[in-house]
């Protein structure tokens, strides 16, 4: 009888619920008819309702619903009779967005990504601006694998070379000294050869010794070589003339970026290098190249790598800093000081930014005493403008152009929204899109200490 009545008095407890909001993007724009969307995890399928409607070309996109989902990880989803696996994982209070690429009103395969980095990724690849790495087959100087499967998981520098270039080659060796001084964690950088006939793992093994280079050399077969750098215009070549190259290759197998020419490596030049430099390979030093060189790469791995630094932990000081606004005043955190701060991280190409800032300007700006400070990514000051713009919200944006105080704040992913007490310390951090009753949680706990 005492159970029983303690059934009926002691409510059931609810299982935690994250939310779960789907969005739809295509290679062009198009539609698709009503059908049933569904996750699975645990073993089964867990339906989320109907959906259809108008789908945009890439980079825009539209939410399709935002759903209350049980905690955990899943595996698929499933638009209709499309399946596609995807990994989802749903916490406790917070926004998971998982975007689903759609053409010719079915789901385009590999095309549904979750998370924040992944959505952004999708929006990228999807509108053409990122191009995956075909797959390749090559050796390093131990004659190790050199593949997609050893390299999964890191960024990649890759410049094109060989042993017999007395030109732009040991520039390019030159300039990966500069780059491994200074590059981000887990970021590979490997010379590829343009030689397979010359360039054996014996003679790159003597070549990396005698310069005193310790990162990868690769080399393979002529149809393996030649299949690696088709997708870069580049051909075999030996001796002075050859198409130089340098990519960078994302931690998802996109290349995101291609250097060509002659880099800048200044007058500082490993000895063994400079002896076997030609005459013109001396006037192409000294002549400082074409106009590019390690610390624009450097600032390319720092977009996309992610911060060197640990982010700064709750209970840690803020890092400083003086960013100049989208109205041409500068900003210091100094300047702030002595009440709380909430800081908002976005870019103009991120969804999440701007589903959520609209909820930021509304609830932030209801706190009595509490700063709104919102810090643009590496957009142009136009391009934030009129991003803010479009959603009506009329206060200035900080730039921070170089993306130094994102990474200062472990800015890994966005939107991210730091709380920051009056004292200067900062009371939380939460990565990805806020919702209303996660925003309000973190705001009392920012006014009431």
């Amino acid at each position: 009888m005492l159970a029983l009545l303690l059934a009926l008095v002691v409510p059931r407890l609810r299982p935690p619920t994250g939310t779960l909001l789907v969005a739809v993007s295509g290679r062009s724009a198009g539609s698709f008819q009503v059908s049933p969307l569904m996750i699975h995890g645990g073993g089964q399928w867990v339906a989320l309702g109907d959906v259809s409607g108008a789908v945009p070309a890439a980079p825009q996109e539209r939410d399709l619903k935002a759903v209350s989902v049980k905690v955990g990880t899943y595996d698929g989803v499933r638009l209709g009779t499309d399946l596609q696996s995807v990994s989802i994982t749903v916490t406790a209070g917070q926004v998971e967005p998982i975007l689903l690429g759609i053409e010719d009103g079915h789901l385009i395969p590999g095309a549904a990504y979750a998370g924040n980095d992944e959505v952004n990724l999708g929006l990228g690849e999807l509108s053409g601006k990122f191009v995956p790495m075909p797959a390749f087959d090559l050796v390093d100087r131990s004659g190790q694998p050199f593949n997609q499967a050893t390299t999964a998981g890191k960024d990649l520098v890759i410049a094109a070379f060989h042993t017999t270039c007395h030109e732009t080659c040991p520039l390019y060796t030159a300039l990966f000294f500069q780059i491994s001084n200074h590059m981000p964690s887990g970021v590979t950088l490997a010379e590829v050869t343009t030689d397979p006939a010359t360039d054996t793992p014996a003679v790159l093994t003597d070549y990396a010794q005698r310069v005193g280079a310790k990162w990868t050399f690769a080399t393979g077969s002529a149809e393996a070589l030649t299949a690696f750098w088709k997708p870069f215009g580049v051909q075999l070549a030996t001796g002075d003339t050859h198409v130089s190259t340098l990519a960078i290759v994302d931690s998802h197998g996109y290349v995101r970026l291609v250097y060509r020419g002659v880099p800048d490596v200044g007058s500082a030049m490993p000895p063994a290098l400079v002896t076997g430099l030609s005459a013109r390979g001396l006037q192409e030093l000294a002549s400082h190249g074409d106009g590019w060189g390690a610390p624009d790469v450097l600032k390319a791995l720092l977009t996309i790598a992610g911060p060197r630094q640990p982010a700064p932990t709750p209970g840690g000081k803020a890092p400083s800093f003086t960013l100049t606004g989208t109205d041409g005043r500068q900003v210091s955190l100094a300047g702030l000081a002595g009440k709380p701060v909430v800081i908002n991280f976005w870019a103009t190409y991120c969804p999440p930014c701007r589903a959520e800032m609209p909820l930021l300007q509304r609830q932030v700006g209801s706190q009595s005493g509490v700063q709104l400070v919102l810090v643009n990514e590496g957009d142009s000051s136009r391009a934030a403008r009129d991003f803010l713009d479009s959603l009506s919200i009329h206060q200035p944006a900080l730039l921070d152009s170089d993306l130094g105080v994102g990474h200062a704040y472990g800015a890994v992913a966005l939107p991210m929204t730091v709380f920051v007490r009056a004292d200067g310390t900062i009371a939380a951090r939460h990565i990805g899109q806020l919702d209303a009753a996660v925003l309000a949680s973190y705001l009392s706990n920012l006014v009431s200490k």
